[in-house]
């Protein structure tokens, strides 16, 4: 349960049913607007057996939208509970981790510190999209070069005594993408929340977005840990599914689950990272464009259009690996991705849904041609 008044430190209650697990945190600060809804998402070019629902975390709240507010509800409070003046945490450029952490910290009397990997040059970040926000939110930024995985989350926990050293203050890490084992259990609390919605009953397979993979295994753990109801799926757009792997067996280790492996809870789905974390395909911008033109939903090019565009390919060309055909969507966010100038790639194209632009110059004639 994470319900209570906003910026308040509330009891963190843990399900019923995972009240074995280790390292179960304390408490939570409210942040976000639980709980989220789902819906018909009626896709197209899909078998007409498949029914597809979607979870809609991306109203979690509006400059803090998305899944990444669950897991911070849960690192903020140990950070203002270990008396922390600073935050540092890391991500790309466009990271929507990053965007979140700076707000927060402003909103809490916290000062922000982010480190960008791949960015060299101050004249190389930009000012669009989730840039904006955590430069508005007057981050502290650290540009780095682009390096492994390992050697990026090594030099953000680095950063920490950096700060504290700097400022003689307490400085609290957040590791990259938020995937640290207390904020698994902000997913197990999400899994609890989607079955008040009828989960179990309703749906026989869960697909997600997988990142650094802290919502997924989180997904998979509670699934495991209610019966194997479900099948857990998740799309990756980063890291290749053996790196997955390894990162989440040591989170099911911290959590007491030694005898769990993930590859058996949780099936990771690659082919979609396209040109790379944090890059977008034509096809891909073309996917989202029409699915925006067809259905309402707002996906965004790096994160949940990939994972979204893998679900329909794979029920389309690989439907054995699904479970059943009744299928529940996450969105995990990702809105502000869409405002960082990729989209006009294919907006201005001639004969698109998105180009349908008539100059109306002489009102006593009409501008409206058929569709």
């Amino acid at each position: 349960m994470m319900d209570g008044e906003f910026f308040s430190i509330q009891d963190y209650i843990i399900p019923e049913w995972a009240h074995h697990l280790q390292n179960i945190p304390k408490h939570f600060v409210k942040l976000s607007n639980l709980n989220t809804p789902i819906h018909r998402w009626t896709l197209p070019d899909l078998p007409d057996d498949i029914c597809v629902y979607i979870k809609r975390d991306d109203l979690t709240g509006a400059e803090l939208s998305g899944n990444k507010v669950r897991p911070l509800q849960i690192l903020f409070a140990e950070a203002l509970q270990q008396g922390a003046k600073h935050v540092v945490t890391g991500g790309g450029p466009q990271s929507g981790h990053c965007r979140a952490v700076s707000l927060i910290c402003r909103s809490l009397g916290l000062k922000p510190h982010i480190v960008i990997e791949g960015v060299y040059k101050r004249e190389g970040l930009g000012t669009l999209a989730n840039t904006l926000l955590y430069r508005m939110a007057g981050s502290k930024i650290y540009l780095a070069p682009a390096d492994s995985y390992e050697s990026f989350t090594r030099q953000v926990r680095k950063m920490k005594q950096y700060i504290c050293d700097k400022y003689n203050e307490n400085c609290y890490c957040i590791p990259v993408g938020g995937a640290a084992v207390s904020g698994l259990f902000a997913f197990i609390s999400a899994f609890d929340e989607l079955m008040s919605q009828g989960l179990q009953e309703r749906f026989d397979d869960i697909v997600l977005t997988i990142a650094t993979g802290g919502t997924a295994l989180g997904l998979a753990i509670a699934n495991y840990l209610t019966g194997s109801k479900l099948r857990v799926h998740a799309v990756t757009i980063s890291l290749s599914k053996e790196e997955l792997y390894a990162n989440q067996d040591k989170l099911l280790v911290d959590i007491g689950l030694d005898s769990v492996k993930s590859s058996d809870i949780l099936d990771i789905i690659e082919g979609y990272v396209g040109d790379g974390y944090g890059t977008a395909t034509h096809a891909g911008l073309e996917f989202i464009t029409k699915i925006s033109s067809t259905t309402g939903i707002l996906l965004d090019p790096y994160y949940t259009g990939k994972g979204a565009m893998g679900m329909v390919n794979e029920l389309r060309n690989n439907g054995g690996r699904f479970k059943g055909n009744r299928i529940l969507f996450i969105h995990t966010g990702g809105i502000f991705g869409l405002f960082n100038g990729e989209m006009d790639r294919v907006l201005d194209k001639d004969n698109s849904v998105t180009n349908d632009i008539t100059e109306w110059t002489d009102e006593a004639v009409s501008p409206v041609t058929s569709i």
